[in-house]
């Protein structure tokens, strides 16, 4: 790789760095207890009682009464509100010990109230959080519930083998006269979640699919003041980096508005249905379809919610990538190893490129000297410099440009198979050998970075630094620490991709030195 192509990548990463380090958002600061303001102030403020958009949610203690169950998930419901309140998986784990306790997805003490179904209508806001009688189904369950104005019935289904839970809601109002009834919130989020971005498992945000459109908003940036969005709403979700709650509509007649929310005791959004009785209507149905669950590409792929991964602006190379990775690994059963695959196949497939970018390269060193004569007689009409170089370049058939195009080529899919290695569920708690354990975290002893800033270095002085001048040669003598303290909080899977890589470079260079060395010295030109 050119020495020029090095410190601009380091100056791009160094700006990522800096960004990430001073001027990334900060999380959100934890909502004070009345305790804690009471601490304060000397006095105990009126508490407002916990609501989502405007309509109070039941602070009462819950209880699981029911629990569903498949080979991938336990969900647990509560009578109270005929609702989820409990969700765990059972292949992840908080930790990678085996006495770890089960990944949560959802729980009413961290995520409040999330997934209930909020009634704004006067008449209807009691059965929100009424006691509901409870009837099981074919692995499913079917809550009921009634007052004076209306009947509301609740189903839900799951099915083998996945992280979805189907769903229904019906709504039967008694009054024949009255059309219009408020609407439904079903809401996504937690409590005063503690985020950080640099955590896998607490950057929490918001991703919602509407108007075929993916937008993505982490929690710091909700704001107190409600942001309604509306159009054709296919899903929202609530989740970090490996596993989220989601929201879908699924073809009902009723079309919801998103509506972002960040409150006392709740930051997160809602699906917001307008429960509006047409002529001659007596229910509304409300189908729904709850995820619950790991970003797992197999199981969002057929619901069209493959937005909920976040690989970024070159998400349409990252996937295939994913599957080239998952393909090792069903043959060697090690993701490790998948990794170290993939990087020797995406080398291969662009050695061509590589090798047409170093001959280039090898052609421009070449004439370095001859360029730096037309520099110095020429240096005082600059325009006319420029004219007998593009002379030189046509006559010795080089392209200044051809070190870096080839390059360029290459980098949406470097960028890609970075933002799979960072982002895949595929990798969390996986582990590769010895002291690496878990390729979603970062290297406990930091051997790969250490290994990485070796392997930058040796790669470093075997690129020729012909035409630098001496600031340029000063940063790339630091470019390897720079890159080894930039790697050490990354995804261990990810360092072992960079470390691989460059391994794979030197190995390039050094075959690409070898053809070149009976090479003939390029001809100089004369003096007139």
């Amino acid at each position: 790789m050119a020495a020029r192509t090095w410190v601009a990548i380091t100056l791009c990463f160094g700006i990522w760095f800096v960004y990430m380090k001073w001027f990334a958002p900060l999380p959100p600061t934890s909502v004070e207890t009345p305790a804690q303001v009471q601490g304060k102030q000397g006095e105990a403020p009126a508490v407002p009682a916990p609501s989502v958009g405007g309509t109070a949610v039941s602070s009462a203690p819950w209880k699981a009464d029911v629990k569903l169950e498949n080979s991938k998930i336990s969900l647990s419901f509560s009578d109270a509100g005929g609702k989820p309140v409990e969700a765990t998986t059972k292949r992840y784990r908080v930790t990678p010990k085996k006495s770890s306790g089960p990944m949560p997805v959802l729980s009413v003490d961290q995520n409040g109230a999330a997934l209930e179904t909020l009634f704004t209508d006067s008449q209807l806001v009691d059965l929100s959080s009424a006691q509901y009688e409870r009837k099981a189904q074919d692995n499913g369950l079917i809550f009921s519930a009634a007052n004076k104005h209306s009947a509301v019935e609740k189903s839900y289904q799951l099915k083998e083998g996945t992280y979805f839970l189907e769903g229904n809601i019906r709504i039967a109002p008694k009054d024949p006269k009255k059309t219009d009834w408020g609407y439904l919130l079903i809401p996504v989020g937690a409590r005063a979640a503690e985020a950080d971005t640099h955590d896998p498992l607490k950057s929490w945000e918001v991703v919602a699919y509407q108007n075929e459109k993916l937008s993505r908003t982490p929690i710091a940036k909700i704001e107190a003041v409600e942001k309604v969005e509306q159009g054709d709403t296919a899903w929202i979700a609530y989740g970090n980096k490996y596993f989220a709650m989601a929201v879908s509509n699924p073809g009902g007649s009723i079309n919801p508005d998103v509506v972002l929310t960040k409150q006392a005791q709740f930051v997160g959004a809602y699906l917001r249905y307008p429960l509006r009785l047409k002529e001659g209507q007596k229910e509304i149905s409300i189908p729904v379809r709850f995820y619950l669950g790991a970003k797992d590409y197999n199981e969002l792929e057929g619901a069209r919610m493959l937005g909920l991964i976040d690989y970024g602006f070159f998400a349409k190379l990252a996937f295939p990538l994913l599957w080239l990775l998952r393909a090792f690994y069903s043959v060697i059963h090690n993701y490790g190893v998948a990794i170290i695959l993939l990087t020797v196949l995406v080398r291969v497939l662009f050695y061509p490129l590589t090798l047409k970018s170093q001959k280039s390269m090898k052609a421009m060193q070449r004439l370095q000297p001859q360029i730096n004569a037309l520099k110095e007689k020429y240096k005082d009409n600059p325009t006319k410099m420029q004219t007998e170089q593009m002379a030189l370049f046509k006559t010795h058939k080089v392209n200044p440009m051809g070190g870096c195009v080839p390059m360029l080529v290459q980098l949406p899919v470097f960028i890609a198979l970075y933002a799979v290695l960072g982002n895949s569920i595929e990798l969390f708690q996986a582990p590769f050998f010895g002291w690496i354990q878990d390729l979603s975290t970062k290297d406990p002893y930091y051997i790969y970075p250490v290994l990485m800033g070796i392997s930058m270095f040796v790669q470093q002085k075997l690129t020729p630094a012909v035409g630098m001048d001496p600031a340029q040669q000063k940063v790339m003598m630091f470019m390897p620490v720079l890159f080894s303290f930039m790697m050490i909080n990354l995804p261990s899977g990810l360092t072992m991709y960079i470390f691989v890589s460059t391994l794979l470079g030197i190995l390039q260079q050094v075959m690409m030195k070898d053809k070149n060395t009976a090479s003939s010295p390029a001809p100089v030109i004369s003096n007139p």
